[in-house]
């Protein structure tokens, strides 16, 4: 097991993140929604024998608030407390990781997995835009790990059994799968103390064997979509025709981080420019949003329509939209070849002297990755630092991706990215209608 801790003695609260290598893109065939549900039932275990209080229980005893987090790559257990609170809520996450599911009956299970099942109605049809965020996954990357449904389904619950969450943790919930981040007003020596002596069994102190940390291979990439696939059309809850455009490139373990950067900013960009077409029957405005995951990032693109476009005039004007993608990464990358400056002076001394980069590609990365880089340190996310380490084997988040965009900014770095990625025939398409 890994322990990163982050000091900050401002903090009023610590949180306790202990994030396990296994998601829904680890789950057996048939059998979606079995990361969430071991998650859940996790919390029913009783450690003290049958008739002892649950883990949930004592958790909310010792004034632990803690929730969980499936997705397709982790399992995030979370805690937040008061610094006193610290020792008792690592014993607990210890002694959870030891017994993942000590003592939990068949009725625990059933109940669990109802409260679940009953849940996903609240999560995919109960939101306003639920519905199209798992659209995109499910339809458009469909036979994907990536497009499996997050916590299942309701026919994929109910052929689970308590057995198979129990093989899923027995293999899964290991020291070797685990990066403990401790963030908080908590001294790194005491964190490092009370870790060791709560996880002191699970760990196989004193012990002369040694296991190294479960290493990824994440999905590959998902076959690109025929030039000629059909778009797909779904109805939910909308005002108006709203068009996706998604765009997958590597995630990641791939350590192009800033190329994703840049591929959403010229995704930005090029729908901007399409707003100011008069041909077009679009909105006003338009939503971009970025999911990277350890072996793909997801860029969707969604504009909304005029009120009064149907099907099969969507089908036209999205192939229509499509087809510009590609001149416009040409013409980007045309422009690389301008007035050229450098990166930062750090970056330029590591590499003995001056770089050669595009001034109007920096612009872009840097206005992104400096907004990138203060949310961070606002948030101090114990989920970046658990991710990132185990991609890259570092915990300096901001030190890393700032390197990561400055060689991205050397010349001749992002024009076979664009020319490998940033195609036409690489966008899939969908039509939600109201």
């Amino acid at each position: 097991m890994r322990l990163v801790v982050r000091e900050d003695p401002r903090a009023k609260q610590v949180t306790v993140y202990l994030s396990y290598r296994v998601g829904a893109t680890d789950e057996p065939a048939g059998k979606t929604g079995l990361a969430e549900l071991a998650a859940r039932l996790s919390l029913m275990a009783r450690h003290g024998g049958a008739g002892a209080q649950t883990l949930e229980a004592r958790l909310e005893a010792a004034d632990v608030t803690s929730r969980n987090t499936v997705t397709y790559d982790d399992t995030e257990l979370w805690s937040t407390l008061a610094q006193a609170r610290f020792a008792r809520a690592v014993e607990l996450e210890a002694q959870r990781m030891s017994e993942p599911l000590a003592h939990v009956t068949e009725e625990d299970f059933r109940r669990v997995r109802a409260r679940q099942m009953d849940d996903l109605w609240a999560r995919y049809e109960a939101q306003g835009t639920g519905p199209s965020r798992r659209w995109l996954h499910e339809k458009l990357l469909a036979g994907h790990p990536y497009g499996r449904p997050v916590g299942g389904t309701p026919e994929s619950l109910e052929h689970l059994t308590l057995e198979d969450v129990q093989s899923f943790v027995k293999a899964n919930y290991t020291p070797a799968h685990a990066v403990l981040v401790v963030s908080g007003p908590v001294p790194l020596a005491d964190a490092k103390f009370e870790v060791a002596r709560a996880f002191s069994g699970a760990l196989g102190v004193g012990s002369d064997k040694r296991i190294p940390p479960v290493a990824r291979i994440p999905p590959p990439a998902p076959e690109e979509a025929p030039g000629d696939s059909p778009m797909e059309v779904v109805r939910g809850s909308v005002k108006v025709p709203r068009l996706h455009f998604l765009l997958t490139v590597p995630g990641r373990y791939s350590g192009k981080h800033a190329e994703g950067m840049f591929a959403m900013e010229a995704i930005k960009s090029w729908m901007g420019a399409n707003l100011k077409r008069d041909e077009y029957a679009l909105g006003n405005s338009y939503t971009t949003t970025y999911q990277e995951l350890d072996g793909l990032t997801v860029i969707d693109c969604a504009v909304d329509l005029m009120r009064h476009v149907r099907e099969e005039e969507a089908r036209g004007l999205a192939t229509n939209m499509r087809g510009t993608l590609e001149s416009f990464g040409e013409r980007m990358l045309e422009g690389m070849s301008g007035r050229e400056a450098g990166p930062s002076a750090s970056f330029q001394a590591e590499q003995g002297g001056r770089v050669s980069y595009n001034h109007t590609t920096a612009d872009q990365l840097r206005r992104q990755m400096d907004q990138e880089l203060r949310t961070q340190s606002r948030l101090g996310s114990a989920v970046n630092i658990a991710r990132t380490l185990r991609a890259t084997g570092r915990v300096d988040i901001l030190r890393f991706q700032e390197e990561q965009v400055n060689r991205a900014l050397t010349y001749g770095v992002m024009s076979p990215y664009l020319r490998q990625y940033f195609r036409a025939e690489r966008v899939r398409t969908m039509l939600v209608l109201p």
